[in-house]
């Protein structure tokens, strides 16, 4: 599904007379939104006499406000008997003294950094993207200011939609729904490559200072962006100025009517709002394009699905393996995901998208929270020096990672690419490096980066604070407690495994204890919280606790093994990553890199 939309930004149902007939439409609740549809149609004419200028680019598009329910997913609860937290007057309170036990060491302990590779985490924050979105903000649900009460489940998921499709179908990258009118039809034109329509299109980064990372002499890094686009009169100010909808035009143009040239057109606008995960989506985009190459076809299609299928099944069997319980992983894959796979059929009757547990996208995979670093050994310019090289910062602090994006402008820089010395650099990402911390995620525990607790580029009225964010959601949305979803596990046929006790939730500074304590979380957790906290305990922060791996393994695995254009329901059986380079198959994200140049 494709659609303009930031961290922060929400969609509810309608409830006034208009809506009450069959697809009831969606409507923006909150006025920094930008939700209104543009995408692709089934077949894009090429274009003629557009420049040829380095290869491809995902769609960028939002969601229509006068969308039917039927197209967008549904959020449900794995565990719709359980129970949540009790409601009370001081609960925000609670949950907020909570949130600010959460603040890791200054400095950081060498004991903090964990022997994952960074780009884990940032790579777990793409895949959230690609399966979720709408869980952020609603008017009057978990990121507002003062008092608050919990949503009744069943209004919880009669009003919250997924704007995604739930699946690993890399929606975010290819951006597949039907669009609405000629702009959006105009868009979907320009995403594929002129020169080859089995290709997606990138941009090329802006020179800076003589300053170029690898690859030297292939360097489509940068997403495609609108300055690109008008520069070349692929699109026009004035066009852009005759969008009908205020809200679409001004995705394009800023409150003055000048156009943003550092907008990037892709499937989701979230994932440029993070330098690394906008250069993730750089190497899916140029994986595609490879593989187009690889296959000697010139079939979109083609090439869409080898890209699909080879990104599930690193996720499976090297994404999962990674952040979770190795075993409990095997456990859930031998099974084929019963937990995920008995959700699904209960509600998947309503329509083809992928129904999406609540108690993952709200609170197993925000884990990831917690792996963020302060800073990264980003590349030679923006870390430790190579080849004689003088860096020009020792680090990439994690708010140069926002500042260096489309939404945050460049850091104010005039150029409308990404500079060429940010460029990633992913060897320093995907290998550790016991002497530079910069080179690896930090242990998943309950302690987060002092950068998450006042987050940058957050539209008006959402929460800066990540963690009285993340915590205020699961009770606004009446999460079941870590404790019932425990037994509810338990109860379901798998093997057993460690539970927390009261005194192990309660370990901690003294802020911590007080907080636990007066909450009553050590037996009743909020269910996020419990996650990180017997990752720290059980998995040494090194992986999730079985609870967490269990919800997260059975998710991603089931959304797979329910998919019927998934990998693992292949015609034939289920398909296993081919050899298209000399040397091996791609089973590795490392691979991928290799494959694509840019490792």
């Amino acid at each position: 599904m494709l659609f303009c939309l930031g961290h922060g930004q929400h969609v509810v149902q309608e409830k006034d007379a208009a809506s009450k007939t069959a697809g009831a439409p969606l409507t923006a609740v909150a006025p920094d939104m930008h939700l209104k549809g543009y995408a692709a149609p089934t077949r894009e004419p090429e274009l003629e006499g557009e420049p040829a200028e380095a290869g491809m680019a995902g769609d960028a598009d939002m969601v229509s406000a006068d969308m039917p329910t039927e197209d967008v997913g549904k959020f449900c609860y794995y565990f719709p008997s359980g129970y949540a937290l009790p409601e009370s007057a001081d609960m925000p309170e609670l949950l907020d003294a909570l949130a600010d036990s959460m603040v890791e060491a200054n400095p950081v302990s060498a004991e903090q950094n964990s022997q994952i590779p960074p780009v884990f985490t940032y790579w777990g924050q793409f895949i959230d993207h690609d399966m979720t979105a709408n869980t952020d903000r609603e008017s009057d649900v978990s990121m507002i200011e003062g008092n608050i009460s919990p949503k009744t489940r069943d209004e919880v998921t009669a009003n919250l939609f997924n704007l995604r499709d739930g699946s690993l179908g890399l929606d975010s990258l290819y951006g597949d729904t039907v669009g609405q009118g000629p702009f959006a039809n105009r868009l979907s034109q320009i995403m594929r490559f002129p020169g080859n329509r089995a290709k997606m299109r990138l941009g090329l980064p802006a020179a800076v200072g003589g300053r170029v990372p690898l690859p030297e002499t292939d360097n489509a890094t940068d997403l495609l962006r609108l300055g690109f686009l008008l520069r070349n009169n692929i699109l026009t100010v004035e066009e852009l100025r005759a969008i009908p909808d205020p809200d679409l035009r001004s995705v394009f143009l800023d409150g003055d009517g000048n156009p943003i040239p550092t907008r990037a057109i892709i499937g989701d606008s979230r994932n440029d709002e993070n330098l690394i995960v906008a250069q993730l989506q750089v190497l899916f985009l140029r994986f595609h394009n490879k593989l187009a190459d690889a296959t000697q076809s010139r079939s979109f299609d083609t090439a869409r699905r080898l890209t699909r299928w080879h990104y599930q099944w690193l996720v499976l069997h090297e994404y999962l393996p990674t952040v979770c319980d190795p075993a409990i992983v095997d456990e859930v894959v031998d099974l084929a995901a019963p937990l995920y796979t008995a959700f699904y059929d209960m509600h998947n009757g309503s329509g083809p998208k992928m129904p999406m547990p609540l108690e993952f996208s709200v609170a197993g995979f925000r884990f990831g929270h917690s792996m963020v670093r302060g800073g990264y050994d980003h590349n030679r310019f923006f870390g430790q020096a190579e080849g004689g090289s003088t860096p020009l910062q020792p680090f990439a602090a994690m708010n140069d990672l926002f500042a260096f994006t489309g939404d945050g402008r460049m850091n104010g820089f005039p150029v409308e690419q990404l500079p060429q010395n940010w460029v990633v650099e992913w060897d320093r990402w995907v290998s550790i490096d016991p002497a530079n911390p910069g080179r690896s995620a930090r242990k998943i525990d309950t302690e987060l980066a002092p950068p998450l607790l006042d987050l940058v580029n957050q539209p008006a009225g959402v929460f800066k604070h990540l963690a009285r964010r993340n915590l205020r959601r699961g009770y606004r949305l009446s999460l079941p407690t870590a404790q019932s979803c425990v037994e509810s596990v338990l109860n379901s046929g798998y093997k057993q495994f460690d539970v927390l006790t009261p005194e192990q939730l309660a370990e901690g500074s003294d802020a911590r204890q007080k907080a636990v304590k007066d909450g009553g979380f050590d037996t009743n957790t909020p269910l996020w919280f419990y996650i990180l906290k017997e990752a720290e305990v059980l998995g040494n922060g090194e992986h999730l606790g079985p609870l967490g791996s269990h919800i997260v393994a059975n998710t991603l695995v089931g959304l797979v093994v329910n998919d019927i254009e998934s990998y693992w329901n292949a015609p034939g059986g289920r398909w296993q990553p081919e050899h298209f380079d000399a040397q091996h198959p791609i089973k590795s994200i490392q691979d991928v890199m290799r494959f694509c140049g840019m490792l």
